[in-house]
């Protein structure tokens, strides 16, 4: 802590956040929290608090450049005149120097300038804005933190949803779920707004009902700092049920390992699953999704024989009946299924291949199939994406799914469509023979 002569006041849990004791201390600590906790406030005086005593250097990264100097000028500044601390804060490069010791600001708007130091520890102020992009915080801040053994990371924020603006895990959440698995390398302090004593309590569960008013599903989120998923108003999985239909299944080597594809401009979307049955039944299991960024066939072909070759003798494709169409100005003039299938050296027969069914058909046999087929299981571990797309992708009056927006992550059903081709081409045949069963009519 400080000398004494410097008075800087803290709640209790910034303290534990800030100023860990030995046995509390983590590399990285992940700070969920809800709305106006104080930990912004907080980590402003602890820095201060740490310079003083010789502790730096020190990275700060908020959501844009503009804040940088609204929070010194607001919870640095204020601190720093009361308690008559010598200082320098270059405001054009936006470097604040305490007894020899330096704190950059850089924001997450321009992270061409985040890049290129080493600190010994790292603040990421609104780490659920922050690490949206997760370019940042692979190429960028991780690095940093190289120089020093001893160096830590403090990721701090609202939550908001578990998937990035690409539909990815947001890295914010993803630090979450590793921090449960690893407690030795990760802690977690988990705040709600009822935690902080200067707020009063009627105050805040009047924000909860103002937040509830728009959704109540983002009260969890806003105010107890917990991670959610978007709803879905229509969803086009509505008979998705996670606690029935997700399962930790894993690869069976004793069983081919079969690929739906879904081609886009960017992503390619892809998904391996197994279908067998032996004397418990009839099994369908989603082992294994991908999101092939800046999408080559090349790329893709790579993926699967990197993590499938052993099995691909046996193995068959299905998906965007789009991809069966030859390519206008490519010199091959080869289709997409026709370039992956030399790629791999396969046989034509692998291929499974059936026009796209209508949104509002395909909602009624995924669904249908949802209700009936006796096991069929998606592992949410190597899934996160089609979990996500089950969950919240959502149709329109008309049963069409809605895509107009891939800005939007509701609205991005790539990996939801290679489920529905799985459904088209592989179990057509096995709803029609069950609802004759059960003496549907047409």
């Amino acid at each position: 802590m400080a000398v004494k002569e410097i008075e800087i006041e803290y709640i209790s849990y910034q303290i534990d956040a800030f100023f860990p004791s030995g046995e509390k201390a983590r590399k990285f600590t992940v700070i969920p929290k809800g709305r106006r906790v104080g930990i912004t406030h907080g980590a402003a005086h602890a820095y201060i608090d740490k310079m003083l005593e010789g502790q730096g250097p020190v990275l700060w990264v908020d959501t844009i450049h503009a804040n940088i100097d609204r929070y010194f000028e607001r919870y640095f500044y204020p601190c720093l005149k009361k308690n008559k601390i010598e200082y320098h804060f270059d405001k054009k490069n936006k470097q604040l120097t305490i007894n020899g010791q330096f704190m950059d600001f850089r924001s997450a708007d321009k992270p061409e300038n985040i890049e290129g130091f080493g600190y010994k520890e790292i603040f990421l102020n609104e780490a659920g804005i922050i690490l949206n992009n997760d370019y940042l915080y692979t190429n960028a801040i991780l690095p940093m933190l190289l120089d020093f053994p001893d160096s830590k990371l403090i990721a701090a924020g609202v939550p908001k949803g578990k998937a990035n603006k690409k539909g990815g895990e947001h890295r914010f959440y993803a630090l979450y779920r590793e921090a449960l698995k690893n407690p030795n390398k990760y802690r977690i302090i988990q705040l709600t707004s009822y935690h902080n004593p200067l707020l009063k309590p009627e105050d805040i569960a009047e924000l909860e009902a103002d937040i509830a008013l728009m959704d109540a599903k983002m009260v969890r989120q806003e105010v107890y700092g917990e991670f959610v998923e978007a709803t879905s108003a229509n969803p086009f999985a509505s008979q998705f049920n996670p606690d029935h239909h997700e399962a930790k299944v894993k690869y069976n080597p004793s069983f081919p390992v079969h690929f739906s594809i879904d081609f886009n401009y960017d992503p390619f979307g892809l998904l391996a699953f197994q279908m067998y049955q032996d004397r418990e039944g009839e099994h369908c299991y989603i082992i294994d999704e991908f999101s092939i960024s800046g999408g080559t066939i090349e790329k893709m072909a790579n993926q699967i024989r990197s993590k499938y070759g052993a099995s691909l003798h046996l193995s068959t494709f299905t998906g965007d009946y789009g991809g069966t169409h030859k390519r206008i100005g490519q010199t091959d003039n080869k289709s997409l299924f026709a370039l992956l299938k030399d790629e791999l050296r396969l046989s034509k027969s692998q291929f499974k291949l059936t026009p796209n069914p209508t949104h509002k058909t395909s909602r009624s046999d995924c669904n249908y199939f949802l209700m009936n087929f006796p096991d069929f299981k998606i592992n949410p571990e190597m899934c996160v994406g089609l979990c996500r797309d089950m969950r919240i992708v959502q149709v329109d009056a008309m049963g069409k799914i809605i895509k107009r927006n891939r800005n939007d992550v509701s609205q991005l059903s790539d990996l939801l469509d290679c489920y529905r081709y799985i459904v088209n081409t592989h179990y057509k045949e096995w709803i029609k023979r069950h609802q004759a069963s059960m003496g549907y009519r047409k």
